[in-house]
């Protein structure tokens, strides 16, 4: 009789309980949605602030109950320094310390309740502006899920902007078989849209928004919101494109040299022991096997198969693709425990320390050292 390992149960049992109350809040959160929008149109508007409204405006979503952090700051001077005017949407209440911090760096800050996670927070923010009527070239959307830039000399900004689409974004998933019947379109992750205006002011686009059914259940959240978002712009008939994805990545590895395969294996993250194992050898074998590039590659395809792309294999993201950013999640975890990104993060600042990645930002840095020991400061 094979025993299903304990942990394996409470996942399933969790998961059931999530879908449950998910399905039941199709049903009420319509309400909800509409009780925040009264609440929404009745909100004065906001003070311009220290950053002069320009033609290009970012709405920045955060979810920083525990004070905000000195990274944030970061992100903020970076947003001003490529142009562009920071509205800052608050996912719960600022102190006023921390506003103090805030005003110098953004256009207009603001506060809402935590309804419809950052979905709901992106959908205030366009619907604000519309309301305002400010019309702008460009729409810079991001949360703080992740640490955005790693280095104060990112152009990841600029990369954006010279795809030249109506939706442009990081990482690009492409469309996928579920349960070998339903088709997942493809999408980009929720971190970071960059939008022209031509979508921004669309009747289309507003209308979506308008419509959008947010919700504060985790699996509507990320099924209506990230996982719809990209195919419905593409339904509009809106240009999208993604500057990464697995198949880049992939790509990519193929075409650097050894050197960079190896210290993308040695500074690689796993959450299996078998996998560890097999890169440690891979590693160990560098340079005496003739036949290691092959193996190499085939064993990063694999990792790619099954985990992301960028939180398997930091090393090669920074250095290759110049991602400029790490996730604060928690991640992936194995039946020990392990967490994929706890790892990523942890080989990505060995990799600094060591000096095969250029430094980082001494208030990322700090925050990416000490994101082990507490729950991360934002919204699920």
């Amino acid at each position: 009789m094979v025993l299903i390992p304990l942990w394996k149960v409470r996942r399933e049992i969790n998961r059931i309980g999530e879908r449950s109350l998910a399905w039941l809040g199709n049903f009420y959160e319509p309400l909800l949605k509409r009780r925040h929008d009264l609440w929404r149109v009745r909100q004065p508007v906001p003070p311009d602030l220290g950053v002069q409204l320009t033609p290009k405006v970012a709405i920045f979503l955060i979810y920083q109950p525990r004070g905000v952090s000195p990274s944030i700051l970061c992100t903020l001077r970076w947003l001003v320094q490529n142009g562009y005017a920071p509205l800052v949407v608050s996912n719960a209440p600022i102190s006023g310390d921390d506003r103090s911090k805030l005003e110098p760096l953004v256009w207009r800050i603001f506060e809402r309740p935590n309804f419809g996670y950052d979905f709901g927070g992106y959908r205030d923010g366009v619907l604000l502006l519309d309301a305002w009527g400010v019309k702008v070239d460009r729409v810079l959307i991001l949360n703080d899920s992740v640490w955005l830039p790693t280095r104060a000399t990112s152009t990841l900004i600029e990369r954006l902007e010279a795809l030249d689409t109506d939706l442009a974004g990081g990482t690009m998933h492409p469309a996928s078989l579920r349960r070998s019947t339903i088709l997942q379109s493809r999408y980009l992750e929720s971190y970071l849209f960059l939008l022209s205006g031509h979508a921004v002011h669309s009747e289309l686009f507003v209308r979506y928004w308008l419509r959008f059914p947010a919700s504060s259940h985790s699996i509507n959240a990320v099924r209506k919101g990230e996982r719809r978002f990209t195919s419905a712009l593409e339904d509009m008939g809106f240009t999208v494109e993604g500057l990464f994805s697995a198949q880049k990545f992939v790509d990519a590895v193929a075409a650097s040299d050894d050197r960079t395969l190896y210290l993308s294996l040695q500074y690689g993250a796993y959450v299996e022991a078998d996998h560890q194992a097999e890169s440690d050898s891979l590693v160990d074998g560098f340079g005496q096997d003739p036949e290691w590039r092959a193996k190499a590659l085939n064993f990063m395809d694999r990792m790619v198969r099954r985990r992301r792309f960028n939180a398997v294999f930091p090393f090669p993201c920074d250095q290759l693709f110049g991602m400029d950013f790490l996730k604060k999640s928690v991640g992936s975890t194995g039946g020990d425990g392990k967490s994929l990104h706890a790892q990523m993060r942890d080989k990505f600042l060995k990799a600094v320390q060591d000096g095969a990645l250029p430094d980082i930002l001494p208030e990322v840095k700090s925050e990416m050292k000490s994101a082990g020991k507490k729950r991360p400061n934002r919204s699920p």
